[in-house]
């Protein structure tokens, strides 16, 4: 005869089966609670990621400040001492030394300078150093604000995962009671004779799948609350479920894929990047002007070229330096920065395209889960229906127990399913608004103050225009080889080359 768990023993589990999801419950409470705000804004706040970028932009801070100190004179202290040894011959020995002796000596040298140079005229390298690192700022600020976008959504979604899996984790304990009131509906008609034991087994074994559902979602909510730790830097606590800001959303699909083009953080940090480029070009026209410095020397010196005793001298010199031929090093240096600023505006259509790509994607898939949302819906509330018709017909013996249980096994799945479809369209409206770079705003949390450029003049923002603009690729003449001189060399025509000077 089958051995059946008494009701003592199924109410002892049910004892255990509370306490172990209150344990559970209790394990989420920490220092964090409340909305989606709340997640992203703690996340902005303890993210390691946030920490990387903001320290790199207090370091390219520096080296603009760099940059800027050519624009300062600079001053060079020198002192040397040692043993010099000379050798003097002809009329020098006899000037130096005064007599037919040695025409040499060995004396202790000793001397000291003071030099006081600034820069009067570099080819306006200076100032192009100084445009090509404040657009490096301004890159670097673009990447913390992409940074604190995408991390914010993390956030998001670690807290909407949370919240799903507690969900779910009480749609299979709802479903393990209603399983077990089944047990007890079979074995009252089992005693009445109206049941066999194979009802019974198979009720049970209904229950143990039931409670490794159980099981296997409570390890997806432990795993759930790790994740939001991680990202968050803290517990889960008392997590809201906000309504999703769909106000702030575009139209449709090819509005946002067109906003994320000209808007997204990722985009506008591959615009600064041509601005970066195209600042190192300026720099190296450079070298094709003179250097012209201003430079202020006093020396003081003591047996200094085998004469004993001491010299004094100073200076005043406006001093030019022009190269005048470096092998066409300067030519092929212009060249390759031309090719530069080409590449880095390629890089800005690859940003824009993949932007264009992502916002299409998230919008995609916030209107696939809403439709999935809707269907899933309809097949939950057929699926109670039906449960609850075979109930009654089983109550009455007009149906067999096996199609009771797997109407509830499928109201299961269509809960569970249902759950899952709603929180994606929750976490699509998010995504959509991160691609564009306007997550942050729409939910109103305090940015890292490293988003904001000081250096950033009105030119320097990226506008849609500007980007649309940066986007295009260059021709220039004047970067193709040139091996030869003349237009039947092959030379293009010196009006290309001054249209080309426009171009920049």
């Amino acid at each position: 005869m089958a051995h059946h768990p008494s009701s003592a023993g199924t109410g002892r589990y049910r004892v255990r089966l509370v306490l172990a999801s209150a344990a559970l419950l209790l394990g989420t409470q920490g220092a964090s609670a409340g909305s989606i705000r709340d997640t992203a804004q703690a996340t902005l706040d303890s993210n390691p990621e946030i920490g990387i970028v903001k320290s790199n932009r207090h370091a390219v801070d520096q080296e603009l400040r760099q940059a800027r100190a050519g624009y300062y004179p600079s001053l060079d202290a020198r002192a040397a001492a040692g043993p010099e040894y000379t050798y003097f011959s002809g009329d020098r020995r006899r000037a130096s030394r005064g007599d037919d002796g040695s025409d040499s000596d060995s004396l202790i040298r000793k001397e000291a300078q003071l030099t006081l140079s600034q820069m009067l005229f570099d080819g306006f390298e200076t100032r192009s150093e100084v445009e090509r690192q404040t657009a490096r700022v301004s890159s670097a600020a673009y990447r913390v604000q992409e940074t604190a976008e995408f991390t914010a959504l993390d956030g998001v979604e670690a807290h909407l995962e949370v919240l799903r899996y507690q969900e779910i984790v009480k749609l299979s304990e709802a479903n393990l009671t209603q399983l077990e009131r089944y047990l007890e509906q079979v074995r009252d008609l089992e005693r009445g004779g109206r049941a066999d034991s194979a009802d019974v087994e198979q009720t049970q074994a209904r229950i143990a799948q039931a409670r490794a559902s159980i099981a296997s979602a409570r390890g997806s909510l432990a795993d759930a609350i790790a994740t939001f730790e991680q990202i968050v830097g803290e517990r889960p606590a008392n997590l809201l479920l906000d309504a999703p800001p769909l106000a702030a959303l575009s139209a449709g699909a090819e509005e946002s894929a067109l906003l994320a083009s000209v808007t997204s953080p990722s985009v506008l940090i591959a615009a600064s990047d041509v601005d970066v480029a195209e600042a190192e070009l300026r720099g190296t026209r450079a070298n094709y002007l003179p250097r012209l410095d201003a430079e202020l020397s006093a020396s003081a010196a003591d047996d200094v070229n085998g004469v004993e005793g001491e010299s004094v001298g100073a200076s005043a010199l406006l001093v030019m330096r022009y190269n005048l031929f470096r092998g066409g090093a300067d030519i092929a240096r212009e060249r390759e920065a031309f090719q530069r600023v080409n590449q880095t505006r390629a890089e800005l259509q690859r940003a824009r395209r993949r932007a264009e790509e992502e916002a299409r994607i998230s919008f995609n898939a916030l209107e696939t889960a809403r439709a999935r949302t809707v269907a899933l819906r309809a097949e939950a509330d057929a699926q109670r229906r039906t449960r609850d018709a075979y109930a009654g017909q089983f109550e009455l013996g007009l149906r067999d127990l096996l199609d009771v249980l797997d109407a509830e096994n499928q109201l299961f799945t269509a809960r569970v399913a249902l759950t899952t479809a709603e929180f994606t369209d929750r976490f699509a409206v998010y995504r959509n608004l991160a691609v564009v770079g306007t997550l942050l705003d729409t939910l109103e949390v305090t940015r890292p103050r490293e988003v904001i450029s000081i250096y950033r003049a009105p030119n320097d923002i990226q506008s849609p225009g500007s980007v649309r603009d940066k986007s295009r690729l260059l021709v220039e003449p004047r970067a193709e080889p040139r091996p030869l001189r003349g237009e039947d060399a092959g030379e293009p025509p010196i009006d290309a080359l001054d249209a080309a000077k426009a171009v920049r």
